[in-house]
C-alpha cells in the first residue's frame, strides 16, 4: 500500500475512534510496526493528529453524533483485491428470481455489479447498493425506514418498525467487523440491530468476509457462528479459522477455490 493511502486510513481511523493503537494499525494495514510509527510520526509533526503512548488520536474528534466504525470510503480501499473475489462468489449464489437482502458493508457493494443483470427482488439497508441497483441494474429496490448515515452509507432506525418484517429473503449477505468463536461482531449497537432484524427475515444466511476480519474482533456480538449457513471468504484464510468455521456446521466458500 502506498505511503499516501495508508496516511489517509490512519487519519480516518483517528477520527473513527478516540485512541488507534500501533498494533490496530499494524494489523489493518497489514505493515511492519516501524512503518506505522514512521507514518504517525510524520503525521504528527504535520499536526494532522496527536501522537500518544503506543497509538495516536485525532486532534479535532467529531461533535456530531455517528455510528462508530470505519467510513465506507475507507473501507473500500483495504484488501479490495480480496474482496472482488468474496463478492464475485457471493454473486454466484443468487439465483434469477430470487429474494435477496443484501446488508451494507463494502464487500456487499462490490457484489452489486455482479448481480445487476438478474432480475431479483432485494431489500438492502446500504443507500448505495440501493442507488447503484436502480440505475444500473434489474433489480426491484426495497429500503427500511429509518436515518441515512452518510459514512457508512447505512439506513438504520432506532424504532422497532422498519419495514423489515414484511419481506421474505431466501438469502442475506452480509458483512462484519470481525469473526471469532463467540460469533459476528459489529462495532456499533445500532449496526447490529438492524444487521438482526434482517437476519430474522432471511432463510439462509451467508457471511463475506475477508481473511483479515479473523484477526479483528468488537465487543458486539451480531449472531453466533451456528446461526451462519455459509461463510464466504479468500484464499489467505488462515488454516485455523478454516476450522473453526467447519467446526460450527457452516459451509466454507473459498473465492477462487472449489467450495467445501
Amino acid at each position: 500500500m502506498h505511503e499516501r493511502e495508508r496516511h489517509r486510513i490512519i487519519l480516518a481511523e483517528t477520527t473513527a475512534k478516540p485512541v488507534v493503537t500501533i498494533s490496530y494499525l499494524v494489523e489493518l494495514l497489514d505493515a511492519s510496526e516501524a512503518t506505522i510509527r514512521r507514518d504517525v510520526n510524520f503525521l504528527h509533526a504535520e499536526d494532522k493528529l496527536r501522537k500518544v503512548r503506543g497509538g495516536a488520536e485525532s486532534l479535532h474528534p467529531p461533535t456530531s453524533t455517528g455510528l462508530a466504525g470505519r467510513p465506507f470510503a475507507i473501507s473500500q480501499s483495504i484488501n479490495a483485491k480480496a474482496k472482488k473475489g468474496i463478492a464475485l462468489a457471493a454473486a454466484a449464489l443468487c439465483k434469477e428470481g430470487e429474494s435477496i437482502i443484501i446488508g451494507g458493508g463494502s464487500t456487499a457493494f462490490m457484489m452489486a455489479e455482479h448481480i445487476k443483470h438478474l432480475q431479483l427482488d432485494v431489500m438492502t439497508n446500504s443507500f448505495m447498493i440501493a442507488d447503484f441497483l436502480l440505475k444500473e441494474g434489474k433489480c426491484s429496490v426495497t429500503v427500511p425506514s429509518g436515518k441515512i448515515y452518510r459514512e457508512q452509507n447505512l439506513i438504520l432506525s432506532p424504532y422497532p418498525d422498519d419495514g423489515t418484517s414484511r419481506f421474505y429473503a431466501s438469502k442475506m449477505f452480509f458483512g462484519a467487523q470481525g469473526i471469532g468463536s463467540l460469533g459476528v461482531m459489529e462495532t456499533d449497537p445500532q449496526i447490529v440491530q438492524g444487521t438482526t432484524r434482517l437476519l430474522g427475515q432471511a432463510e439462509q444466511r451467508i457471511l463475506l468476509v475477508d481473511s483479515s476480519k479473523f484477526t479483528l474482533s468488537s465487543s458486539m456480538i451480531t449472531c453466533s457462528l451456528n446461526e451462519l449457513d455459509t461463510v464466504v471468504t479468500d484464499q489467505s484464510v488462515s488454516n485455523k479459522s478454516i476450522k473453526m468455521i467447519e467446526a460450527s456446521g457452516c459451509r466454507l466458500i473459498i473465492a477462487g477455490e472449489s467450495s467445501t
